[in-house]
């Protein structure tokens, strides 16, 4: 995302907001049209060099075993998508992280220093963490939110490979997932 456009944002926001348009819907756009500039350059990395970022709300909220620490805590209940990222991260062998904030999110990138980031979180926290981010080629996903926002979140895990895939060097998913 271009400097301008972060220094801008915020004003946009509360034009948008002024002219009574919805917030997430302008947070939507922000969102695609830095995909849309990320994924318009062809980008090579290795494995090593991409994180996968998850919301801690991708877990189900009833779990007893936290895998905000280690992802592989997960007893597989098959009540959460978090057997099937997993699944993907083991076989594309890229780094994953569950976030309880943007705090710990930002501390992730500082230590793991990821050339790309597959973010997966809702409209404000995409947006937030799209204008701290600077000079890493990110790409948001939007995750499904069908109780509401922060509880028993979900993604579509297509997108999330489809995004995999795309860092390593496949040109041919290039805007086709979003």
């Amino acid at each position: 995302m271009s400097d301008f456009f972060k220094k801008m944002y915020p004003m946009i926001e509360g034009i948008g907001s002024t002219l009574g348009m919805d917030k997430d819907q302008l947070r939507r756009k922000l969102i695609e049209s830095n995909n849309k500039k990320v994924m318009s350059q062809p980008i090579h990395l290795t494995p090593s060099e991409i994180l996968v970022l998850l919301p801690h709300c991708i877990q189900y909220s009833g779990c007893n075993i936290r895998v905000t620490n280690d992802i592989y805590n997960c007893k597989e209940c098959g009540k959460c998508q978090i057997p099937d990222l997993i699944k993907l991260i083991d076989e594309y062998k890229v780094n994953i992280f569950i976030a309880t904030g943007g705090t710990l999110a930002r501390k992730a990138i500082m230590d793991m220093k990821p050339k790309g980031i597959i973010a997966v979180a809702c409209e404000r926290d995409l947006t937030s963490g799209l204008i701290d981010i600077k000079e890493l080629s990110v790409i948001g996903i939007l995750n499904d939110r069908p109780n509401g926002p922060c509880v028993d979140t979900a993604v579509n895990i297509q997108r999330v490979e489809e995004a995999i895939k795309f860092f390593l060097g496949g040109e041919e998913y290039v805007l086709s997932i979003f």
